[in-house]
């Protein structure tokens, strides 16, 4: 069994991030000793209990998910550690990748395959109305004057873009559909509509960013595919999207 390359990425980097915070903590641990007075020595003992305790955790979590990669049982008492791992050590895999000199993108993108199969190995189910789909504005004809982050069904389905297609994949499937500018908005989505599940779209970056401010909450991120550059006229695989909410949803009787 192998892990896929894009995936390798990530997790590669959340394991030599663990290291080098393992190593801190090793050093934190060496110059207690050399604390000349009592009260130092016990404000060091218990900095390294808590930075032991993050680093025990992050190890149970990162083994979580080397189970999960390789189709190994993953526990439940597990899902929360691996959530933990992921989100405390992303921001020093993003500076390893700088110091690697590994595109951020590339980065992302591996974190976002890795997300989409934690998601998938729980085998999440929700009904139609407790589902999300999260559109990002770009995906809307540039030319387009007709506002639909205010209200997705002011989309005239002229077929220019792929709207319409996504718009019909909701109706299709009875789930909420949101339009949305940025994190901003979209967080204020997530928080008025409360759904159970998402499915989002988005560049790497916001989708990234997304997902680990909506966590727990379970997000099966979907990258557009930009022909024309970033945040203009984007498109993105309507098969994709379509297998990401029958994921989710619980099969009807």
């Amino acid at each position: 069994m192998k892990i896929q390359t894009r995936k390798r990425t990530f997790v590669g980097l959340l394991l030599v991030s663990l290291f080098i915070f393992s190593l801190f903590v090793f050093y934190i641990w060496h110059i207690t000793f050399y604390q000349k007075t009592l009260v130092n020595q016990i404000i060091f003992i218990g900095l390294v209990a808590i930075l032991l305790g993050i680093a025990l955790l992050t190890a149970v979590g990162l083994c979580g998910i080397f189970f999960s990669v390789f189709n190994l049982p993953v526990y439940p008492f597990w899902q929360k550690a691996i959530r933990l791992t992921v989100n405390f050590l992303y921001p020093f895999v993003i500076q390893l990748g700088k110091i690697f000199k590994i595109a951020q993108d590339k980065i992302q993108r591996s974190f976002i395959e890795l997300n989409n199969h934690l998601i998938r190995v729980r085998n999440i189910k929700v009904f139609p109305a407790e589902l999300l789909l999260l559109l990002p504005h770009c995906l809307q004809l540039s030319t387009c004057t007709y506002r639909i982050t205010m209200d997705v069904k002011n989309c005239r389905s002229c077929g220019k873009c792929k709207i319409s297609s996504l718009c019909e994949l909701a109706r299709k499937y009875g789930i909420k559909v949101k339009v949305v500018t940025g994190g901003t908005l979209a967080r204020a989505e997530i928080q008025r509509l409360k759904p159970r599940a998402i499915v989002a779209v988005a560049c790497e970056r916001d989708l990234s960013s997304g997902i680990l401010e909506a966590s727990p909450l379970p997000v099966l991120g979907i990258s557009n595919e930009r022909p024309q550059g970033p945040c203009f006229n984007t498109q993105v695989d309507l098969r994709t999207v379509e297998e990401g909410i029958k994921f989710f949803l619980k099969e009807q009787e």
